[in-house]
């Protein structure tokens, strides 16, 4: 039988412990979503380092789609930041959150990034499932296989505020 740790002394505050539950709430997510996706790099042979990509980056939300753009998962922060339950999501395409204010040039800057085979960041507005727009910024990573050929994106999304 293991011996479980005791508490570290009185509590002084219950606002404090509740932040400290909060940010470990915020970790396991966090593993969770490493664990996953480490079970993809295994699948498909990506040589980009998954865990250190997201524990140097900070983000809300994660998507990950094929190489045609077709989302394959998103995390439960992406439901978080748009209203969209994880399910409706999978096998659109992540233009699907743009709107009458979302940019051409941003748009046609992403298509010319996409091309390029190296990571970048933008910002767009995107919209809500409720329709209201905000302003996101994105950095998306092109996962590579062993022959050095795309099969996957990874988004890193931020709402961020101007």
């Amino acid at each position: 039988m293991s011996k479980s740790k005791p508490l570290r002394g009185p509590l002084l505050c219950w606002d404090i412990y509740a932040m400290h539950l909060a940010e470990q709430a915020i970790n396991f997510n966090k593993q969770i979503e490493v664990e996953f996706l480490k079970g993809f790099k295994e699948k498909f042979g990506w040589t980009l380092d998954i865990e250190k990509l997201l524990a140097e980056n900070d983000y809300e939300a994660l998507v990950l789609t094929n190489f045609n753009q077709e989302i394959k998962w998103v995390n439960k922060g992406f439901t978080k930041m748009t209203g969209y339950p994880a399910n409706s999501t999978k096998g659109k395409k992540p233009n699907f959150l743009q709107g009458k204010d979302s940019s051409e040039n941003t748009k046609k800057a992403i298509r010319t990034h996409l091309k390029s085979g190296k990571h970048f960041k933008v910002q767009i507005i995107n919209y809500k499932k409720n329709g209201t727009p905000y302003n996101c910024e994105i950095k998306i990573y092109q996962l590579k296989d062993e022959r050095n050929k795309t099969t996957h994106l990874l988004a890193l999304e931020n709402q961020i505020t101007m």
